[in-house]
């Protein structure tokens, strides 16, 4: 295996707060143990092992691992523990083809499972349908569990359950219709008028597709509209959402906001992020309305930790014009006696 492969860098912002457990900790550092094992065996090319490394610390990042999380050892590794429970029989690399009596059972448990969704006991539904599906791996299965996650608003879970779906059956229609409402419940119209039009391919005489197929290029042209054109301010559209500059000036610690919205470096940063895919359609969702306060702030929080990677003097900047202190800026509140 080749040497001295460089290492793409990773993001070193630090994790607040992370919502995980010790179990899931040393879970992931089981999972991660594999990998150095079968990298350090020269058991991966030189291309897989720059992308496992960078998948490593993703890992690492994203469950707040540190060296001290090393210290876990498992009684057994990982891939025993998997194929114990999991594994495919001995000398065989696919699953056993279902018996007759596998696929009754599993038929009775997808039954159950559609009268849990009527029930609305999504959760309760999906484990039906995933003992259905380890009997079964019938595409209608994955595609009613895709429903109960879409209820449960799972949607990355009920787009790869459809996709699934369709590897094992691409005629099958109504796996394309589902993966175009989870696309939708997320905002992302292309991908959902894409999943319709070939539902309508499948079955051109359906018309909830035809009907979804239009909500969703509809939302597209919303969207479009939306969209600043090339070379505007990028963050004129969104100041003047929220009052125009004549309000900003208003509002405590807004009084340079003119000047601020002129700032070359702030529009350059703005310009940068808004040549990012993600940024640019929670950008455009905002604009069309199709956020709360709590998608403003978010979004808010995501442009300012992007700024603050790349130009850390302007957030500095900032801090200095608007923060509590600043002229016309009001000092902050007296903590609750």
């Amino acid at each position: 295996m080749a040497e001295d492969q460089p290492t793409p860098e990773v993001p070193e912002t630090p994790i607040v707060a992370p919502i995980v457990t010790t179990d899931e900790q040393n879970l992931v550092v089981s999972f991660l143990q594999f990998i150095r094992q079968k990298v350090s065996s020269n058991q991966a090319t030189a291309e897989q092992a720059e992308a496992l490394e960078v998948a490593i610390q993703c890992l690492e990042h994203s469950f707040a691992l540190g060296d001290a999380s090393y210290a876990f050892q498992p009684s057994r590794p990982i891939l025993e523990l998997f194929k114990s429970a999991e594994g495919v029989p001995e000398g065989e690399s696919a699953l056993p083809t279902p018996t007759e009596a596998d696929i009754a059972q599993a038929n009775k448990l997808k039954e159950e499972g559609n009268d849990l969704m009527k029930a609305s006991q999504f959760d309760a539904a999906v484990q039906k349908y995933n003992s259905a599906i380890k009997l079964n791996r019938d595409p209608v299965y994955f595609c009613n569990r895709a429903a109960a996650y879409c209820r449960l608003e799972q949607y990355d879970l009920a787009i790869q359950d459809c996709r699934t779906a369709l590897a094992l059956d691409p005629s099958y229609s109504k796996a394309w219709g589902r993966m175009g409402l989870a696309y939708s419940c997320q905002n992302r119209y292309e991908h959902a008028a894409e999943a319709y039009k070939k539902a309508l391919e499948l079955e051109p005489n359906q018309e909830s597709y035809k009907n979804n197929l239009k909500i969703a290029e509809d939302k597209l042209k919303e969207l479009e509209s939306a969209r600043p054109a090339p070379g505007a301010n990028p963050l004129a559209g969104l100041f003047s959402a929220m009052g125009g500059s004549g309000g900003m000036a208003g509002m405590p610690g807004m009084g340079g906001m003119g000047g601020l919205l002129s700032d070359p470096g702030l529009m350059q940063a703005a310009s940068q992020m808004m040549s990012d895919p993600g940024m640019a359609d929670m950008f455009n969702n905002m604009m069309a309305g199709n956020g709360s306060i709590a998608d403003l702030m978010a979004a808010g929080q995501q442009m300012a930790a992007r700024m603050q990677e790349t130009n850390p003097e302007l957030i500095e900047n900032l801090r200095r014009q608007f923060g509590p202190g600043a002229d016309g800026g009001a000092p902050p509140p007296a903590p609750p006696q």
